[in-house]
Formats: structure tokens, sequence, C-alpha cells
């Protein structure tokens, strides 16, 4: 596992609180070119796309990473080179139903190598945490980086009253957990987006846009219409100003670095 301390320039992160100034930072999930274009291209020259394209920074996904990979201070180097932020995505669940996850401490120390400004996991089957829980888990946070639930597809993490709790019993525990709000997930699990965003707005540090198309009766992810951008922008009223951005939907074509700068450049606009 890597060590909780780091030689890895961490690059700045834009502010995630509201009010910031500047415009909003949007970040490129390397999901976003599949599985397919990260074996044939290898990360460094999907990051060199994204610096083209003008985006502020990556989600590394953990689950695209080669099998045994443990060149986490190299990999967090080369995005702070090209003057990515990085937030780690980590697919293991933080809860398993009354204690966390056993590799979090493992997420947390890959996090830490990386200089990710933020390390994003499901939330997993959340029953109820004791004190002492909640507890420890302040006590792990206060070496690493931010730790953020995102919605996931799933009823147990993916609806709205599951999260709601685990973020409220994490505040009146003064632990410092956070939320990715992932706005395309919520269809999976039947949940209005805006009922979502009235109801854990307070919590939301970091958003994932996902466009939500229909084939044949099944939901994917899909570029976002113009449609849906209206409807965010109406989501967005709800949730604090400036959150950072990450496009985590399909981007295919010949010129990736034209079509991301695209997609930046709308999320941007947001």
């Amino acid at each position: 596992m890597p060590s909780l301390t780091s030689n890895t320039q961490m690059v700045p992160f834009p502010p995630l609180l509201p009010g910031a100034s500047e415009p909003p930072a949007v970040l490129i999930a390397t999901s976003a070119y599949g599985h397919e274009a990260i074996a044939t291209h290898g990360h460094s020259e999907v990051l060199s796309w994204l610096a083209a394209a003008g985006a502020d920074g990556v989600e590394i996904r953990r689950e695209l990473l080669p099998a045994g990979f443990a060149d986490f201070t190299d990999l967090g180097r080369a995005c702070a080179d090209m003057g990515l932020a990085v937030v780690y995505s980590a697919p293991e669940r933080l809860w398993e139903a009354d204690r966390f996850a056993a590799n979090l401490d493992e997420q947390l120390g890959e996090a830490v190598a990386l200089g990710a400004v933020a390390l994003k996991v499901p939330m997993g089957h959340y029953t109820g945490g004791a004190q002492v829980d909640w507890a420890a888990l302040r006590e792990r946070l206060a070496a690493g980086p931010p730790l953020l639930v995102e919605n996931d597809q799933t009823h147990e993490s993916g609806t709205l009253e599951p999260l709601a709790t685990c973020l409220e019993d994490a505040a009146a525990a003064d632990c410092p957990l956070g939320m990715t709000f992932d706005i395309g997930n919520w269809h999976w699990t039947g949940t209005d987006p805006l009922d979502a965003a009235r109801r854990l707005g307070p919590f939301v540090r970091y958003l994932h846009c996902k466009g939500v198309v229909r084939d044949d009766g099944r939901l994917e992810a899909g570029v976002p219409g113009d449609g849906e951008l209206s409807d965010w922008r109406t989501l967005l009223t709800h949730l604090p100003a400036q959150l950072p951005r990450t496009a985590e939907y399909p981007l295919q074509g010949q010129d990736l670095t034209a079509l991301t700068a695209a997609q930046v450049a709308r999320l941007r606009r947001l």
C-alpha cells in the first residue's frame, strides 16, 4: 500500500465553496474514452489530450489501471506536469453494513500518492454508523484528501434516503464526508435528480455530468443534449456555486482533443 505521504506536487484545485468567482473547473473522467482507448494509448497520451483541450483536471479511474498497478506517484507526477488536478475514483464501496470497507486505507494511500484533491467512492450499504466509526473515519481522513461518496446505479447507494442519512449522520458527528453528485445515475434508481439536489445540495462538493439515453428500454450514458443541459442549469441552482464538474459520458471520435475541448467548453458554461 502506498504511504500516506507523497512527493507528488498537487495541482491546486479551484475552490469547492459557494461563491467562488473563478469559472468552474472542468475535468474529464478517463472512463469517458473507454477501456479500449485507454489500453491502446495509455494514460500518458490521454493526459496530453486533456491538457491540449483545456481541461482543469482528470478523474483517474482505478478500474482502468492495469492489474497490479502500483506506480501512483509517477502517474500523479505526470498529471501535475500536464497541469491537471486529480480526482481519484475507486470502485470499492465505503460501507459494508455496519463497518467501513477493509480496503479504505489502501484507497486513501493511493489517492495521496497520486496527489489527488479528492477520493471518490460509492457509499455502499449504510445502515447507520456508531459514533466510534465516524471518529475512526475522521482520524483516517486527517492525513488524506477529502472523501466523497457518490450516488451510484444501485438502490442501496443510489437512492435518496440512504445517502441523506449517511451524510447527515456524518455531519452530526463532525466528520468531513462530502458527496459526488452524479446527475445521470439518479435515473437508474428512479430518483428525480431535482429532488436529490434539493435534499443533498449542502453536502455536494463535486459534480458528475452524464447524459442519459434510452435504448430498447435500457438506460445508457450518452453525450448530454441541449435539453438536458437546460435541466441541469435548473438543478444547479440547488447546489453550491461553481462546483467542479467532470464529463463522465462517452467521448468518441477521430479528433479526441477537439471533441474533448468542445465538451469542456459546454460544461464550463453551465
